[in-house]
């Protein structure tokens, strides 16, 4: 199809409809963009497509979203960049605050309870295939980037703390070992370590902190949720924590929307603007600022090994926090059948919706809950 340039007005209206109705996680939404912009209406050609996927699977942040963000970018400059942005996430915003609004106010209710019992445990099972998919595509036969993995994996299971440092020095060490000899070293960057006062301000950098860390799956927010908001700082509980990402994983758009979601329970609305702005700001700003600087040397062997020692200490990470989720959403037989049957279903029928799977997870909990009290 002969390529065509869509108005600024078009661009925001298909990624305002995109995050109100794409369901499916990155991978969906990734592909929906290519079936719809470039194949259906011609608004970026095949190359920039690729680009733009590549940008977004180096940098931090949710790929789909960070894709988006690119496509705004590439059309309409940094303008573009923004409206898409505000576009894409505003939609999952609104359903997610609105979700938390009624979590809130009904959480003594034991159908809250009941639904969520039946959730938690297909959420698991969602994750443990995220990890499937996401060492297969990363690991490969690769020894070295395996000990990576594993040592992540090991030291979340028993620290269950502050994973930050961790990846940084995975992504340092990567430059190295993951990169050809004989090329020069970049200076890294100083680190910026933020103390706010105030709830919201400390939800902004925390998600902040955050979304800079969080590479291609928006299930990769697991792990940091996990160890720091439940492990480390004690703001949530358990299932609180489950029933987030439960909720994050059912909505429409970026999974990383879970943040709203968190936020809302700490502080309100003002806790879900923070928390939102938070995660998004990192793939908003690499993608407007840094955009002409990672097409240009995105394939830089240093770089190029900081990204790859980062991503295969996601995988660790994801399924050391995999084992500790589990631990807490399954504690008897039928848990354990809920999450047993998801993984199934999800691994036999590539195409069934995760978000029916959590769904019917949900019926079954309203169903038997109050028996097997």
């Amino acid at each position: 199809m002969m390529n065509t340039s869509p108005t600024f007005l078009q661009l925001v209206l298909y990624f305002l409809r995109l995050g109100a109705l794409g369901f499916g996680g990155p991978v969906a939404l990734a592909n929906a963009m290519r079936r719809d912009l470039v194949e259906g209406r011609g608004w970026l050609t095949g190359e920039e497509y690729e680009n733009g996927l590549a940008l977004a699977a180096a940098c931090p942040g949710p790929l789909a979203y960070q894709l988006g963000i690119y496509c705004g970018y590439i059309r309409y400059g940094i303008g573009g960049g923004l409206a898409v942005a505000v576009a894409f996430g505003l939609a999952p915003f609104v359903i997610v605050t609105f979700a938390a609004y009624l979590y809130v106010r009904f959480a003594g209710d034991w159908h809250v309870r009941a639904l969520f019992y039946g959730i938690a445990p297909a959420v698991v099972a969602l994750i443990v295939k995220a990890c499937w998919n996401l060492g297969k595509r990363t690991l490969r036969a690769d020894r070295l980037a395996w000990m990576f993995a594993v040592i992540a994996c090991a030291v979340t299971v028993i620290l269950q703390r502050e994973l930050a440092l961790m990846f940084v020095s995975a992504g340092l060490i990567g430059a190295f070992v993951f990169a050809p000899r004989g090329t020069p070293t970049p200076r890294p960057a100083n680190a910026l370590v933020l103390f706010v006062p105030g709830t919201s301000t400390k939800l902004f950098a925390f998600f902040f902190k955050t979304g800079l860390l969080v590479f291609g799956s928006g299930l990769v927010i697991v792990p940091f949720l996990k160890t720091q908001v439940v492990d480390q700082y004690h703001w949530l509980g358990n299932r609180q924590f489950l029933d987030s990402v439960a909720i994050g994983m059912i909505s429409p758009g970026p999974v990383v929307i879970t943040a709203t979601f968190v936020g809302y329970l700490l502080n309100g609305f003002s806790g879900a603007v923070a928390a939102t702005l938070g995660i998004f700001s990192p793939p908003v700003l690499f993608t407007v600022i840094a955009t002409p600087i990672l097409l240009r040397y995105h394939k830089h062997p240093r770089l190029a090994g900081f990204i790859r020692g980062v991503g295969v200490t996601v995988v660790g990470v994801l399924v050391g926090t995999s084992y500790l989720v589990g631990k807490e959403a399954i504690g008897d037989w039928l848990t354990a059948a809920i999450a047993i049957i998801s993984l199934v279903v999800i691994s036999l029928w590539k195409k069934f919706p995760e978000p029916a799977v959590i769904g019917a997870a949900g019926v079954v909990g309203l169903v038997a809950y109050r028996l097997l009290s």
